[in-house]
């Protein structure tokens, strides 16, 4: 009973600092108070009566947020970095702010990681551009000499039509 007075070493059965009294809603596990971190294990870690659900995908972007999606997951349910780290407890998802950012996502020429691979604006970008070496600098590539990229390589242009690339 919250209105009697309970000795100090009883107001705290499982030692997380919280008392039933206080909201623990299980006071026999330490990790379930109602400061502690919800997670994706069926359980209602943070004691605010709410289960998540782990196949739940909020953002629509096919990955379930407790399988390894936080993007527009709920704030309290959800964390995007728990340790302060800098790094995401979602698997497969390397910026939890961008619902088109996770791993297996395409990746365009827009300065991202779409994939998550730690490689930004790849050749192989699905908007990639086509390059053409311009060996001797007069502003037309050699139309044989081609390659794809989000950004001009070195020694290259937009522009096909040189004959000759060995001279200007």
């Amino acid at each position: 009973d919250c209105d009697t007075v309970i000795p100090p070493d009883e107001l705290d059965g499982d030692g997380d600092g919280v008392s039933t009294c206080a909201g623990d809603c299980d006071d026999t596990n330490a990790a379930i108070n109602p400061s502690a971190t919800e997670v994706c294990n069926g359980v209602d870690d943070d004691c605010d009566g709410l289960v998540p659900d782990d196949e739940l995908d909020l953002d629509g972007d096919g990955a379930s947020t407790c399988a390894g999606d936080c993007d527009d997951g709920d704030a309290g349910l959800y964390l995007d970095d728990l340790d302060g780290d800098g790094l995401s407890p979602c698997d497969g998802d390397c910026d939890d702010a961008d619902a088109t950012i996770y791993d297996g996502a395409t990746e365009l020429c827009n300065g991202f990681d779409d994939d998550c691979d730690g490689d930004v604006d790849e050749d192989d970008a699905l908007d990639a551009l086509t390059w053409y070496e311009d060996a001797d600098g007069d502003g037309f590539g050699d139309p044989a000499a081609v390659t794809a990229a989000c950004d001009p390589p070195p020694d290259h242009v937009d522009l096909p039509g040189d004959c000759d690339d060995g001279d200007a």
